[in-house]
């Protein structure tokens, strides 16, 4: 399914571009490799795709599962999900506001079941939507605003998603502290999907204090 650079789905908003130019600047220095999308090692990079499996427990009886995979960067979830029996028959599609990032995915990625879309949001309906690390890098951007945006994001990608959602997000208790990044209280944002996702929250702290997953199941 990837073909040639597509335009954007949508006009992706101001206080994203800062972070699409780092991302860029490190691709360029990288490589499509863990670092270049912010992991310090591919290690953590892979835990945080195999937790995100866990969501897709319940679907044992299925092998087309479709999959957002929102700021997939050069593409790095898609090698943890396209041997799941789940997936035998399914379709990813991944989003990156980085046109180099999509470039890179699509010289790595030539199975037709990945589809790499430029947006800041899915555009999609899938199954289940992942979001891993995106909401991590806010650079100069204000904490309150960069909340609001990933709160705003959130809703939108729930609006996309027939039966799971699964993000990550540093924990603001983790002693690891750069200005550069996002910061988020675990029980605001379990909360937060409660009261605007409804469905089952399921707040996960196997990465504490440093980090969280939350997954929500309609």
């Amino acid at each position: 399914m990837s073909g040639p650079d597509e335009p954007d789905a949508t006009e992706r908003p101001r206080i994203l571009e800062p972070v699409a130019l780092s991302y860029e600047r490190a691709l360029k220095h990288y490589g499509p490799k863990h670092k270049a999308v912010a992991w310090r090692d591919q290690e953590r990079q892979q835990r945080r795709f195999h937790i995100f499996v866990g969501l897709l427990a319940y679907d044992t009886n299925r092998d087309d599962v479709t999959i957002n995979d929102l700021g997939c960067g050069y593409g790095a979830m898609f090698d943890t999900f396209k041997e799941l029996p789940q997936f035998l028959d399914g379709t990813y599609f991944g989003y990156d506001i980085s046109a180099a990032m999509l470039k890179a995915a699509k010289q790595q990625i030539t199975d037709p079941r990945a589809l790499f879309i430029k947006s800041h949001q899915a555009t999609e309906m899938a199954d289940y939507s992942f979001v891993s690390g995106t909401y991590n890098m806010k650079m100069s951007a204000p904490e309150l605003k960069w909340r609001h945006y990933v709160e705003e994001n959130l809703v939108q990608l729930w609006s996309k998603t027939r039966i799971g959602l699964g993000f990550n997000m540093l924990n603001v208790q983790s002693p690891l502290r750069e200005k550069t990044l996002f910061y988020a209280d675990p029980n605001y944002f379990a909360d937060f999907c409660e009261r605007n996702l409804g469905g089952q929250v399921r707040l996960i702290d196997l990465l504490h204090p440093n980090e969280f997953v939350i997954f929500v199941r309609k």
